[in-house]
C-alpha cells in the first residue's frame, strides 16, 4: 500500500509540475496531499492555481476579476469549483448568484490556508 501511495503522489506531483512548466508558470507552492500548486504567470502578471482531483483531473485557474455573467463557461467553471470543494470537504457559499471568480477566491483561500 505504501508503494502505491508513493506512486500516486509521484504522478500527481509530475502532473502538476508538468502543467506549470507547459504554461510557463513560476512555481511558488505545491501541496501533493491536497493536490494543488500555486504559481505566478509572468506573461499574464497574475497568480495561477493548478489543481488535481480524481473527478476533474488537472485544472488551471487564473486569478482574475472576470465578467462571469458574460462568459459561456460560467456554469462549467462554477460546477468544477464546487466539485473541487466537495472532494476536499471545503465548505463554500451555496448562493447561486455568487460568481465563479468569487467562489474560486474563497475556495483557494481555504485550500491553501492563505
Amino acid at each position: 500500500v505504501h508503494k502505491n501511495l508513493q506512486a500516486i503522489e509521484s504522478k500527481i506531483y509530475r502532473g502538476l509540475i508538468s502543467t506549470a512548466n507547459t504554461i510557463r508558470i513560476e512555481i511558488r507552492k505545491i501541496d501533493i496531499e491536497k493536490g494543488y500548486l500555486v504559481g505566478w504567470s509572468p506573461g499574464l502578471n497574475m497568480d495561477v492555481y493548478i489543481t488535481f482531483s480524481t473527478k476533474n483531473g488537472i485544472q488551471v485557474w487564473f486569478k482574475h476579476e472576470g465578467e462571469c455573467r458574460k462568459c459561456p463557461l460560467r456554469d462549467e467553471c462554477r460546477k468544477i469549483i464546487l466539485s473541487e470543494a466537495i472532494e476536499r470537504n471545503i465548505e463554500l457559499p451555496k448562493e447561486p448568484d455568487i460568481e465563479p471568480t468569487k467562489l474560486a477566491d474563497i475556495f483557494f483561500k481555504k485550500l491553501t490556508g492563505e
